[in-house]
């Protein structure tokens, strides 16, 4: 039997931790209550961490200093360095966005000729994600929002953009999109987060895919393993999500990059309630 002061103090001690101190504290609370409801009292915590570890922590290969980032890339623009070539030095840093980055001249032009170019973007577990919408070319008035569950990293992100002048056009914050509401915005990216879902409980992606109010869904899957390994993925992830969505009434567009599996999903039900 699990009491409300032992979930709180599980909570908070995870929270406390070296490792997930900046994490989002209704991520730790939402994870710590479904491990209580699957494990034994003794199981929990490691299963937790556990969970955290693969939804965030897999995806560093080494965690880096925010503050000595930001400063050197304000050097690096103060130096006259371009934005996008002094992107390029951080980029690398995160290996989902890592491996955007051959691929980032056509990624967002060949997506956006699908949905047309937007007026609103959200962009959720959005990772260094954000640093790519130099690579968009959206219109002026188009209003990009991007959530985290890492508050040192949306800290970074949001110092960046302020330093360029683009607080008021791009915004970053902490965010779950399993426990949080969001506005309506014409497109939604959800890049490389349905496998994520997935490990925390089957199935968890139709119900959260369902709940985005959106014209359309942009959902991609890795072609490789973290290391780097081919290993039939985007046949895997093709078939699985063509599975999964079988049922629902929307149309969806498939393009396959060289390092990205990318669907482009379309919900007639979702567009007549927004």
């Amino acid at each position: 039997m699990h009491t409300e002061q032992d979930t709180a103090e599980l909570i908070q001690k995870i929270a406390n931790s070296r490792k997930y101190k900046n994490i989002y504290g209704k991520t730790i609370e939402r994870i710590v209550k479904q491990c209580l409801e699957k494990y034994e009292r003794n199981q929990v915590e490691k299963k937790a961490r556990n969970i955290l570890h693969q939804i965030w922590g897999a995806y560093y290969e080494y965690r880096p200093d925010f503050r000595i980032l930001l400063a050197e890339f304000k050097e690096n623009i103060n130096s006259g360095l371009g934005i996008e070539e002094s992107l390029l030095k951080i980029l690398p840093l995160q290996s989902s966005v890592r491996e955007r980055i051959p691929i980032l001249n056509d990624f967002y032009r060949k997506i956006f000729s699908v949905t047309g170019y937007p007026n609103s973007i959200i962009d959720h577990a959005c990772g260094l994600n954000p640093l790519t919408v130099f690579w968009m070319n959206l219109p002026e008035n188009t209003k990009y929002q991007a959530f985290d569950i890492d508050n040192v990293q949306i800290d970074f992100l949001r110092s960046v953009f302020e330093f360029l002048g683009l607080g008021n056009q791009i915004e970053v914050g902490l965010g779950d999109v399993m426990v949080d509401e969001f506005d309506y915005s014409d497109v939604v990216f959800m890049l490389k987060l349905l496998p994520l879902l997935e490990q925390q409980s089957k199935g968890l992606s139709l119900e959260v895919m369902r709940r985005q109010r959106c014209n359309h869904l942009v959902v991609s899957f890795p072609v490789k393993s973290l290391s780097g390994i081919e290993k039939g993925m985007a046949e895997f992830y093709s078939n699985w999500f063509e599975n999964l969505i079988g049922s629902e009434a929307w149309k969806y567009e498939k393009i396959f990059f060289e390092t990205e599996l990318v669907f482009i999903v379309r919900s007639l039900n979702l567009l007549l309630e927004c």
